[in-house]
């Protein structure tokens, strides 16, 4: 039982390194949809940490001039006012953030997907 399983061994050793299906060239190949997927879900969650970074840097400090404003602020009917401003102006800049990040999933998925398809006509020529 062991003789067959080092003689099955072996022979399966020498295909390896006999086969052209093994080579460093042919790893590569096959290795590059997997990379370029991984390089496009990089790219995608860098540009949307950046944006999220503007935002939330965007919104702490427009935070804190509204909030000196407000103390400044000696009539109640003009705080009010300037509070729906700021919170109107806020509710702006986070539907543009949400629909800059809709975008880049978008673009991310139209990407993925043109890989994929590339990678399926790829297999299926080399499989003839």
């Amino acid at each position: 039982m062991f003789i067959q399983l080092a003689e099955e061994f072996a022979t399966a050793m020498k295909s390896i390194n006999n086969a052209d299906q093994f080579s460093t060239d042919h790893f590569s190949k096959v290795m590059q949809p997997y990379n370029s997927l991984a390089e496009i879900s990089t790219k995608t969650v860098i540009q949307l940490l950046n944006q999220q970074s503007v935002l939330i840097i965007s919104i702490m400090n427009d935070s804190v001039a509204q909030t000196k404003a407000l103390l400044e602020e000696k009539d109640l009917t003009t705080a009010i006012e300037t509070q729906k401003v700021f919170t109107e102006e806020l509710q702006a800049k986070v539907s543009a953030s949400a629909k800059e990040a809709y975008d880049v999933v978008t673009n991310t998925s139209e990407e993925v997907a043109t890989l994929v398809k590339n990678s399926i006509a790829e297999a299926s020529t080399l499989a003839k």
